[in-house]
């Protein structure tokens, strides 16, 4: 009996041990339910229903699981997300619809992230607010939101997920139907018939049973109460409700036939009683013996499925089963070679570059946290192939990768076997050598760099490559792996301003760096605790000795750091991308300042306020200006802009739009340092401006200085001649005043009239300015004569 059941297939003996697993189930079922059938009707059947609504329940629950993985993918998908980017609706529509069929979704809606459609395969009127506000909440509060609703008279199971970059950007919806297909799919894994209605009044969205029979079912259940089992003529009924709250509440109808229920149980019951327990001692013998003969290999076929999935590293088990056993016991050994070879690979191919075969970024990184860890000294040094760029989009990628991997080749052979050699980034290769001391250090980057700089010939064409090297030593200069990224980048920074571009860290190298990093953390709460305060410079008209306007300057006390320079916490603020909050921080103090002054002197103060580069290529700034002086009268002649020749000439285009918009405001626009850009004067033409304002590196020594004379004379005869005022900053003394008075300049400004100063301090200015004006009148006649501009007012 042993040797037939070795020879016997794998599949017989399961057949064989599932008939004797059948049998012996078989018996107890029909001894329980011959015992019980009359006393445990109700509760087989309410057992039935609720095995079949957790079922339903765990169905859609793992169909919302399969949506939302889906999703989750969808909405990371980078070709998705350019889509919905690029604003155009038919990309838009056609990404959501090849999406959507993918997934075989039946409903899908993408909202903006107020809820407003941007596209649906539903026919929706685009803009339209999404059908499911409540969803929409839940989505807000949880992140995603999964419900089901009913949409154009049928049931949808729904789920509601972000699609995210740079901030919210949309909503994406979708949706299976609950119809009679699904009602169908659940009634065959339930075994119980299924329907799907409203609870509010009579009718069914879907249902596995024919029309006819649930007209004469259905009414039958009125006013049953849900969760509970309900006994009709020809079913038991169980009420399930899906969805409720403010939508229409969706109820689960699951029904169980009674005729099913209870059938032939008395027939069969006696019938199954006598067939069972004449083969019950078969059962038995057979049970024993197949234990023994089929259950011992599998158990160890098992048992070294389990080391190889665990990675363990075992023999294969030694079994004498033949058939499907042994092909099984093969397969597995062949898995576990398999698993090993591909582990390797995923391995080597997660350490190293495919172009170079050399160890990459990651490997880099795990051997420099081993070298810390165990406190093993090195020197490391990085090397760029600065015009790896040029020399790709000149002779071609191709090119380009044959050069990196000639440059790896050089530098290997120049390394000790021990020494550790990484393409870190697509130009740059980086060394772990032996620890070194002062000057070699730097030597032995020069000698690598120069020896990777040799002429070669790639594919009948010399080449001669440019490379910069930068050079620390791990831990003195750099304890852990950031410090040394952040130091290797800052040396490689310097060393591409040096005449043999290759520098070796310096201590204290990155102090600035992270004193800008602590600036451009800090300044977004300067902002909310509005730390940052404005000071004001007068600007006095020469020829009235009058003030007529102020220059807004902003300024930033740090409690640790102390006054930080305007200059370099706008210039981070560029960087950062906070300019934009910055200078409508800025707008708002100047308001409230102005609006203080005319409420004490009773005359609008004109304000000259600077712009950057990044204000003019601003679309929403001359909205700003609108918001923020809303309650000042038009035109909006009181406000100065000043823009720089530089900040013009980056976007020129854009700034002259921005600039025709605040002109239309009624503003004045003015060009602050002037003398010290690049323009020409024929772009200064087509620009909107009305003012010139004059460096002050003209005008500080301009009482001693005939050169400086000469420029700004000629300065403001040209803006004369161009109809447009002048501006004189840096004014330090009486003679220079009376200069620029005589040669009809019409605005000064400078520590001589006054330094800047809080507004407070600019009222108690103003009035001791006022006694001092009469020294400062224009004398009465002067040697020159020059035609002076009107100044146009908006």
């Amino acid at each position: 009996m042993k040797r037939l059941l070795l020879n016997v297939g794998f599949r017989g003996r399961l057949l064989l041990a599932m008939m004797t697993l059948v049998l012996v189930v078989s018996i107890g079922l029909v001894s329980i339910f011959a015992v019980s059938l009359f006393d445990e009707e109700e509760d087989q059947a309410e057992q039935r229903l609720q095995v079949a609504a957790g079922v339903t329940q765990e169905i859609l629950a793992r169909r919302s699981e399969v949506l939302l993985n889906s999703l989750n993918v969808l909405v990371e998908d980078f070709g998705f997300k350019s889509a919905i980017a690029s604003g155009d609706r038919a990309t838009i529509m056609s990404a959501l619809r090849n999406h959507t069929n993918r997934i075989g979704a039946d409903l899908a809606m993408l909202t903006d992230g107020k809820g407003r459609l941007i596209a649906n395969l539903q026919g929706l009127q685009n803009a339209a607010p999404l059908p499911f506000p409540d969803m929409l909440e839940e989505a807000r509060q949880s992140g995603t939101a999964n419900a089901i609703l009913e949409f154009q008279s049928n049931a949808y199971q729904l789920l509601m997920v972000p699609v995210e970059g740079g901030g919210l950007r949309a909503w994406l919806v979708m949706g299976f139907a609950m119809d009679d297909d699904f009602a169908r799919f659940l009634a065959q894994l339930t075994g119980v018939d299924i329907a799907f209605r409203r609870a509010a009044r009579e009718g069914v969205f879907a249902a596995s049973l024919d029309a006819s029979i649930l007209q004469r079912t259905l009414p039958q259940s009125r006013g049953q109460a849900p969760q509970a089992m309900n006994q009709l003529d020809q079913y038991f009924l169980r009420h399930k409700t899906l969805s409720s709250g403010s939508t229409r509440e969706i109820s689960l109808l699951l029904l169980l036939s009674r005729e099913q229920a209870l059938g032939n149980y008395y027939t069969l019951a006696l019938e199954m009683l006598l067939l069972v327990s004449t083969f019950l001692i078969a059962a038995a013998l057979a049970g024993l013996v197949m234990a023994r003969a089929l259950g011992r290999p599998v158990l160890m076929l098992a048992n070294f499925a389990h080391a190889v999935g665990n990675g363990e590293k075992v023999d294969p088990p030694e079994t004498r089963a033949g058939g499907e056993l042994r092909r099984l016991a093969r397969a597995l050994a062949q898995m576990q070679q398999q698993i090993r070879h591909r582990e390797y690979r995923i391995a080597y191919d997660a350490t190293h570059d495919t172009l170079t075969g050399l160890p990459n970024r990651k490997a880099f990184d795990t051997h420099i946290r081993e070298r810390l860890k165990t406190g093993r000294a090195a020197t490391v040094i990085s090397l760029v192939v600065s015009d790896l760029k040029d020399i790709s989009d000149t002779l071609g990628f191709e090119f380009g990768n044959e050069v990196m991997i000639a440059t790896g080749l050089r530098l290997r052979g120049q390394l000790d076997p021990e020494d550790f050699l990484a393409r870190t980034g697509g130009n740059e290769y980086t060394i772990v050598t032996a620890p070194m001391e002062g000057f070699r250090i730097e030597q032995r980057a020069r000698d690598l760099k120069r020896i990777a700089e040799r002429p070669t010939t790639i594919s009948d064409t010399p080449v001669n490559i440019h490379i910069n090297a930068a050079a620390l030593s791990i831990p003195d200069d750099a304890g852990s792996l950031d410090d040394l990224r952040r130091r290797i980048n800052l040396t490689m920074e310097r060393a591409r301003g040096l005449e043999q571009r290759t520098a070796r860290y310096e201590e204290g190298g990155d102090e600035h760096h992270l004193r800008e990093l602590r600036i451009i953390r800090d300044l977004q709460g300067a902002l909310d605790q509005q730390d940052l305060y404005m000071v004001y410079q007068p600007q006095v008209d020469f020829q009235s000795v009058r003030l007529t306007q102020v220059e807004a300057l902003l300024r930033w006390e740090h409690p640790e750091l102390g006054f930080i320079n305007p200059e370099d916490f706008i210039r981070l603020a560029e960087s950062s991308g906070q300019i934009h909050e910055l200078t409508a921080y800025i707008l708002r103090q100047i308001e409230q300042d102005m609006r203080d002054w005319y409420a004490e002197w009773g005359q609008r103060l004109g304000m000259s306020i600077n712009l950057s580069a990044l204000d003019l290529t601003h679309a929403g700034l001359p909205e700003l200006v609108d918001r923020v002086f809303a309650d000042w009268p038009r035109p909006l002649n009181q406000l100065v802009f000043e823009i720089t020749e530089s900040a013009v000439l980056t976007d020129v285009r854009t700034a002259t739009r921005t600039l025709e918009a605040l002109r239309k405001r009624g503003a004045r626009l003015s060009v602050d340092d002037f003398g010290t850009g690049y323009s020409s004067l024929a772009q200064l033409r087509r620009l909107p401006v009305q003012e010139l304002k004059i460096d002050k590196s003209f005008i500080l020594a301009l009482d001693s200085e005939p050169e400086d004379q000469l420029m700004v004379r000629s300065i403001i005869d040209m803006a004369h001649g161009l109809n447009l005022a002048v501006v004189a900053e840096g004014i330090e003394n009486e003679t220079t005043w009376q200069m620029l008075q005589d040669w009809h300049c019409e605005m000064a400004q400078g520590f001589y009239l006054g330094r800047p100063m809080p507004m407070r301090q600019l009222r108690s200015w103003h009035q001791n300015f006022q006694t001092r004006a009469a020294g400062l009148q224009p004398r009465s006649a002067s040697t020159d004569q020059v035609t002076t501009p009107r100044r146009t007012e908006s």
